[in-house]
């Protein structure tokens, strides 16, 4: 659920960003960029707890 919370921030903000004149690669790349934190720490996260204390082998 965060990560489809993430993109949808995301591509909410592009589309802000473009109205409001930024360029539109700039405000995608923006997006893209928060979109994949979103993932990445969501990936971590499962990672961590996998390998973490009280995790089973």
């Amino acid at each position: 659920m965060p990560l489809v919370l993430a993109t949808t921030f995301a591509l909410s903000l592009w589309v802000v960003l473009t109205s409001l004149g930024v360029s539109s690669f700039d405000g995608i790349m923006l997006a893209l960029v928060i979109i994949l934190l979103a993932a990445g720490t969501q990936l971590l996260i499962r990672y961590l707890g996998s390998v973490g204390p009280g995790s089973r082998d």
